[in-house]
């Protein structure tokens, strides 16, 4: 149809709508199609938001379900991106700061979170779940038996050790030493030696420690020595001899015993018993003992302290004793005086003659004395041989 100017005219179809109105419902309908399906590959594409209008979290390490071993060095790494409206983001915080490292210093799963804001409001949080596995294997310190140490035979040891899994393993499932904590190590004999201690974790992780150690022979040999008696006394003449035994612990009787020869000249002798063990230890023990000549006092007229016999000053004084038999002319060491009463060591030697006579069995010291001692005391000391010393006051007129 055309109007009165001779121009076409549109005349509305049976529904009332024009041509125009139809273009511009199509175009609108386009783009909201459109913006739907922008919408949909968002969502699409970031299925861990929790909010469809909320900003997107990237979280890429720690990974869902990802697995580290234990003290394995991972930073973490996430990122907070504006969402489907565009809103700027406000805040994006982790459980830690980006590039720090994660925890995996103990044994089990843990979670790693990250929160996002945007500046509309909107919020997503994001959880990943990973998992810290134990391949470090377990250790054992073994305190008794120490590495390298030695230790004497016959000593007491108990076996003493431990087991560690470290902090935030996955615990100690077994500790098995060559024997129980507490138990007597054998150290009955020398030689060289190795405990073990071989620790389990709950991983299945296994570590073993070993120490070497040495039990040596440092006890020196026992020595007992029977016949000379420590202390004893024998008299010239009698007959007694040595009597000693060596033992040790390892050698047993085996062991090398040595002794000096037995003197039985008068005097005070020491009689020694030395030996070594195979393992070098020495020992020594001796026995002080003394001969005797069988002295049993002076005889007339000499009597026995306290008591004196008087003499005149300048006459030869008897003093006579038996040893019972002639034990030769070399038995008088010494023979001096002294002011009676004196108790010092002071002595002058005494003169005169000495001899034996075999029929009565006596022998004789005439001690000269002078003249000038009269109104006074002296005691007479006669020192025999054997280191035994004899005396007797004698006063002058």
């Amino acid at each position: 149809m055309r109007t009165s100017s001779g121009e076409p005219r549109l005349t509305p179809d049976t529904n009332g709508v024009r041509p125009a109105q139809i273009r511009r419902f199509f175009v609108r309908t386009l783009l909201r199609l459109v913006l739907l399906t922008a919408l949909a590959a968002l969502v699409i594409a970031a299925p861990a938001l929790a909010d469809a209008d909320g900003p997107q979290v990237e979280l890429a390490s720690p990974a869902e379900g990802e697995g580290f071993y234990q003290g394995q060095q991972v930073q973490a790494g996430y990122g907070c991106l504006p969402g489907p409206l565009g809103w700027p983001v406000v805040t994006c915080d982790g459980d830690l700061p980006l590039g720090a490292d994660l925890d995996t210093g103990s044994v089990g799963t843990h979670t790693f979170t990250v929160h996002a804001v945007d500046y509309a409001g909107g919020e997503t949080t994001v959880t990943h779940t990973y998992t810290v596995f134990d391949v470090i294997p377990p250790t054992a310190a073994i305190t008794t038996p120490a590495e390298g140490a030695e230790y004497p035979v016959g000593a007491e040891l108990h076996a003493s050790y431990s087991c560690d899994d470290g902090p935030g393993g996955s615990a100690i499932v077994g500790c098995i030493g060559t024997y129980p904590v507490g138990y007597p190590l054998p150290t009955d004999h020398a030689g060289t030696f190795t405990f073990t201690v071989e620790a389990f974790d709950a991983a299945l992780n296994h570590s073993t420690t070993t120490a070497t150690y040495r039990v040596v022979d440092r006890t020196p040999p026992v020595i007992t020595i029977v016949s000379p008696a420590d202390g004893a006394q024998y008299t010239v003449g009698d007959a007694f001899t040595a009597s000693y035994s060596c033992h040790d612990d390892v050698d047993g009787s085996r062991v090398l015993c040595k002794a000096t020869p037995l003197d039985t000249t008068p005097g005070t002798h020491t009689f020694r018993v030395s030996s070594v063990d195979s393992a070098g230890n020495a020992s020594s023990a001796s026995a002080t003992y003394s001969v005797r000549y069988a002295f049993d006092g002076f005889y007339s007229p000499l009597v026995a302290e306290p008591a004196s016999t008087t003499f005149r000053a300048g006459t030869s004084v008897p003093a006579k004793f038996s040893l019972l038999g002639d034990r030769g002319p070399d038995v008088l060491a010494r023979a001096a005086w002294r002011p009676c009463g004196v108790t010092t060591n002071d002595s002058t030697t005494a003169f005169g003659s000495f001899g034996y006579n075999a029929g009565p069995d006596r022998y004789t010291f005439m001690w000269s004395t002078d003249k000038a001692w009269t109104g006074s005391c002296k005691e007479l000391l006669l020192t025999l041989r054997d280191g035994t010393m004899h005396a007797a006051y004698v006063s002058f007129r």
